[in-house]
């Protein structure tokens, strides 16, 4: 049995220096810790937890490249490109090149060209074997440019001229050397193609400005 007691009389064993049965004052109880038995789930002498630690700083993630534009995006961007800038053309309106007007022919007096018209023009007049000329001669001892046949508005000219062709060109069965003008009735012949050349225009008739003959 208990022999000891403490200040209000309460028995307690002799190893107790505090009575559990009487209240404990305020600064005693600020300074004894709190101890909960361990069957609680509670450990002698434990420390209180450590605050949180700060979390560790995020690694920067590399941002991925904006995807490749699809092919309508591309179109769509091509399409409202400005347009190419355009040429300024140099040619005025009044700078067209002049109507040919004809101003005489060759008449055919042989072979397949026999009373066929020839019309000569104004400038220059290509005769030939080739499709192209402006008088094609259907002979094979024509040249594919044989000759050329030029009418000079300013001089009111015509003017034959042999265009190095193999066989020559002859006037009234002369061979030109290598021009001739013609006049009227003259005879040409190129290969075995004779023409009677007739002109319309001399100095008594020429077309003007505006295409009247006067």
């Amino acid at each position: 049995m208990a022999d000891k007691r403490c200040d209000n009389g309460h028995f307690i064993d002799e190893s107790w220096d505090l009575c559990p049965y009487c209240p404990a004052d305020e600064e005693e109880a600020a300074e004894v810790p709190v101890v909960r038995p361990t069957r609680f789930g509670g450990a002698e002498g434990a420390k209180p937890a450590a605050a949180p630690s700060e979390p560790p700083p995020r690694r920067p993630v590399a941002v991925p490249p904006p995807p490749p534009l699809r092919r309508e995006a591309s179109a769509a961007a091509a399409a409202v490109q400005a347009p190419p800038m355009e040429r300024t053309s140099v040619l005025q309106k009044g700078d067209a090149e002049p109507k040919r007007y004809v101003v005489g022919w060759l008449i055919g007096l042989n072979g397949a060209a026999r009373g066929e018209a020839f019309a000569v023009r104004i400038g220059r007049n290509v005769i030939g074997r080739d499709r192209r000329s402006d008088i094609v001669i259907n002979d094979d001892q024509a040249s594919s440019h044989h000759a050329d046949v030029v009418f000079r508005p300013e001089e009111r000219r015509f003017i034959l001229m042999d265009h190095n062709s193999t066989n020559g060109t002859y006037v009234n069965e002369s061979e030109i050397e290598p021009r001739r003008d013609l006049i009227a009735k003259d005879v040409v012949r190129i290969g075995s193609q004779k023409f009677l050349f007739m002109p319309l225009c001399d100095e008594g008739f020429f077309w003007d400005d505006e295409g009247a003959l006067r």
